[in-house]
């Protein structure tokens, strides 16, 4: 069921499970009047007529606006304007599944039942005037005014003011002991009541033999309720009686806790070996094999990772669970419940910790793998997902981003960052693509996109202006962690007197010969005649070596400051040396040199993006 009370104009938004309330304190006495524009004032002799007529006005009343004739239509009175201006607010409402309710047509997402207008103590034309209380407790009750609406239905049984029962849901559940609830679960429940009631209920303790994961999984995810710890729980109810409701959800949980426990001792005795050797059976992603291929991609990822021996063994093991009938049944322990199997087994903690935490970061924010094994694992899954979805012609589209690459590319630059973790993305990417096409997987598109899709994450995790990062992402280093290192250095230097210098040579080399055609292929000391010619290629001689060194040693400070070295003598360069010379082979090699010179500062990154 639907309620739709909606004002003009603005307002406030309010939602149960059986109404949608729009509330407006500011609603203009009248619609704004319209102006309708009509043919060029140059053409009034032809038109001017016919268009007075069709807008009902004399020729007389057109008003000149821009060149154009006109008229000025007065807004109608709010009580006159309501009923149009409902009707389209509630048919422009749109749901990703509706259905036409009646014969009017109207799509919504279950059948509206009814809708209630007022305007102050006047019922808009087209509406009704009554609305409906707590369905177990009350029926149909009159509104005499818009203002009396909520507290007539406070006494009906019904808050209407989400924000009011989240406040009441939190309160009791304070009341039994815990302080900070699942918010996603929190969130869900507040929606599902109208007059939210919080109950404490028991299961049997025998069931405390599953894993806690197992049993939270249960309690959250299937029928949102809160765990207390032990065999407690509490759920939100929408009235009825207390011993009756308690009793039917301890009922519904043990019964979920009853298939999960047959479920789990079935999977513990096929044990997690076993449930390893079924994932060539399993699609991982169609037109990209198999679970199975997918864990040969992470092992061989896991070690160009440099991951030890159980880095290795987590990597075999992470994917077993997709074999077992309670992640079928539970999906949400996906990499939780393969652990605790894994413990089963016997494996070292190491190996067990790893697998649990594979998939984290589970949010933008949510805490990173606390082991070293867990940190490899995690971050080669997000590099095989990327690569998958990239190789298949899935990158995400606007907005659309089905299989959560985002945020698997905000993870990686996380694991780089803090923890650490030195990914370098281009050559695992390319590394991972090999892997797919020597298994015969569809690879549609290229790959290379990948690298920088993830490198964009960065300009929102760094704390530096994004021109900074941008200008990084362009040096001479592709792993993440020192592409970060590099775009802080550039950052933190960009008002120093090194930076300037570095800067100008670059910039000045960049805008003459990075859109001049016919530079030589390399440069020809024998060429160059002007003295200050020679004393630029001696110091691009001396400098070279120093940066590309520092860089390769990611002391970027020191990469600058040979970088500045370059200043002073392109600048003399410009000053003395005409570079567009008339002999050709000296403007191919002076345009080599300036080439070489913007290369060679450039590895400090793409300075031409750092506005000065």
């Amino acid at each position: 069921m639907r309620e739709s009370w909606v004002p003009l104009f603005g307002g406030d938004v309010y939602a149960t499970p059986r109404r949608l309330v729009l509330l407006s304190n500011e609603a203009p006495e009248r619609e704004p009047d319209e102006w309708v524009q009509g043919p060029p004032e140059k053409l009034r002799d032809k038109a001017a007529e016919g268009f007075a007529r069709k807008q009902g006005v004399s020729v007389g009343e057109l008003e000149v606006r821009d060149g154009f004739l006109g008229v000025t239509k007065a807004g109608r009175p709010l009580a006159e304007a309501l009923p149009e201006r409902l009707n389209e607010l509630v048919r422009g409402l749109a749901f990703s599944k509706s259905m036409v309710w009646d014969q009017s047509g109207l799509r919504f997402a279950r059948p509206v039942r009814w809708l209630c207008a007022k305007l102050d103590e006047t019922t808009v034309e087209g509406f009704r005037g009554s609305t409906f209380g707590h369905r177990f407790t009350h029926g149909e009750i009159e509104i005499p005014h818009a203002r009396e609406y909520f507290e007539l239905l406070r006494k009906t049984d019904v808050e209407v003011d989400q924000d009011k029962r989240r406040e009441q849901i939190l309160g009791g559940l304070r009341e039994l002991g815990l302080e900070t609830p699942n918010e996603r679960v929190l969130s869900e429940v507040v929606y599902l009541v109208e007059s939210p009631i919080v109950q404490e209920a028991t299961f049997d303790e025998r069931f405390l033999q599953l894993p806690e994961q197992v049993i939270v999984t249960a309690m959250e995810s299937h029928q949102r309720y809160f765990p207390l710890g032990g065999n407690r729980f509490a759920f939100v109810a929408n009235g009825g009686d207390p011993k009756t409701v308690v009793a039917g959800n301890e009922n519904v949980l043990e019964g979920r806790l009853e298939d999960a426990s047959f479920t789990f001792e079935r999977d513990v005795e096929h044990g997690i070996d076993e449930l390893a050797k079924e994932l060539k059976s399993i699609t991982f992603v169609a037109g990209a094999g198999s679970f199975a291929q997918k864990t040969e991609r992470l092992k061989a990822l896991v070690h160009d990772l440099g991951g030890g021996e159980a880095s290795q063994e987590a990597a075999r093991l992470a994917k077993a669970d997709q074999a077992a009938e309670l992640v079928r049944e539970f999906p949400d322990l996906e990499g939780h419940i393969g652990a605790e199997y894994a413990r089963l087994a016997g494996y070292p903690e190491a190996v067990c910790a790893a697998i649990d935490e594979q998939y984290l970061p589970e949010s933008a924010g949510g805490p990173l793998p606390e082991t070293e094994a867990g940190r490899v694992l995690s971050a080669a899954d997000k590099i095989d997902n990327l690569t998958v979805a990239f190789a298949l012609g899935q990158k995400p589209t606007g907005s659309r981003d089905p299989y959560g690459l985002r945020r698997a590319a905000i993870g990686l630059c996380r694991l780089a960052l803090e923890s650490g973790l030195e990914l370098d993305v281009p050559a695992l990417v390319e590394r991972d693509r090999v892997g797919l096409a020597e298994q015969g997987a569809e690879v549609k598109d290229d790959v290379a996109d990948t690298a920088d899709f993830v490198e964009e994450r960065l300009e929102g995790l760094l704390d530096v202006p994004v021109e900074f990062v941008r200008a990084a992402r362009a040096g001479g280093v592709s792993e993440l962690g020192a592409v970060a290192r590099l775009a802080e250095t550039l950052a933190a230097a960009a008002s120093s007197d090194e930076f300037e210098r570095a800067y100008v040579a670059y910039d000045r080399a960049n805008r003459l010969a990075g859109k001049a055609d016919g530079a030589s292929a390399a440069l020809d000391a024998k060429l160059a005649t002007d003295e200050a010619e020679l004393a630029l290629i001696q110091s691009l001689a001396g400098a070279s070596p120093k940066i590309e060194a520092a860089i390769q040693a990611k002391d970027f400070q020191a990469a600058l400051s040979a970088a500045s070295e370059l200043g002073p003598p392109v600048d003399r360069f410009f000053d003395e040396v005409l570079v567009m010379a008339e002999d050709k082979q000296v403007r191919a090699n002076r345009l080599r040199l300036l080439l070489d010179v913007r290369d060679a500062v450039g590895a400090l990154g793409d300075l031409s993006q750092i506005p000065r």
